[in-house]
């Protein structure tokens, strides 16, 4: 434990969170999208509990929408590092699934964690099969990630996102992220956070 009050709040904090069986359980009745065409229904999962398939699923959705732009950013593309961050223990997961058939059609990756010695829910990724975006689905998910976050008094979202990566920047700023002070200036990434909740969780 640190020598700080403060610090060790945050990590008591950190750790019930990462205790419970389920942090999505007070947002049952939000854990389904019905709009634009799309019929999803969605659960939570932890990293540990996941099968063998299941964890294939998730490294090819990443690898197919992923791997060509880390390999042309100086973090390069590592299938055995990425398979390590993806399924950590403390790795948490809504997974998206059509409610006709349960084929997953999208997933968030995160973590209740401590970043700059405050409690954080840190969004790792959010990826989408290329025939379901457009439809509202990403901003709906964030919009349930800043209600679990903020439910749960964590202090900050935080992510980290590719500057190349214009579209994805331009969508975290229309959701009011903003660059974080400790974001390196000359990186090719920045680091991107959002102190209280604006996004509006509403039933479809």
């Amino acid at each position: 434990m640190s020598n700080n009050p403060k610090v060790n709040m945050s990590i008591q904090a950190t750790k019930k969170v990462n205790g419970l069986a389920d942090p999505t359980k007070p947002f049952s009745s939000f854990m389904k999208y019905n709009k634009n065409d799309l019929d999803m229904k969605m659960k939570f999962i932890k990293a540990p509990a996941m099968n063998t398939f299941l964890k294939a699923k998730v490294f090819s959705m990443v690898k197919d929408n992923m791997m060509e732009t880390y390999k042309k950013c100086p973090w390069g593309w590592n299938g055995k590092d990425k398979r390590a961050e993806l399924f950590h223990k403390d790795s948490r997961y809504i997974l998206v699934q059509h409610s006709s058939n349960n084929s997953i059609a999208a997933f968030v990756h995160f973590r209740f964690d401590i970043e700059n010695l405050i409690e954080v829910l840190y969004l790792y990724e959010i990826q989408i099969d290329k025939d379901v975006r457009g439809k509202g689905l990403g901003r709906y998910l964030m919009s349930l990630l800043e209600t679990i976050a903020f439910h749960y008094k964590m202090k900050r979202i935080v992510l980290t996102v590719l500057k190349s990566e214009e579209d994805v920047v331009k969508f975290y700023f229309s959701l009011q992220y903003e660059i974080e002070s400790y974001s390196p200036e000359d990186a090719f990434y920045y680091i991107l956070s959002k102190k209280k909740k604006t996004l509006e969780l509403v039933k479809n």
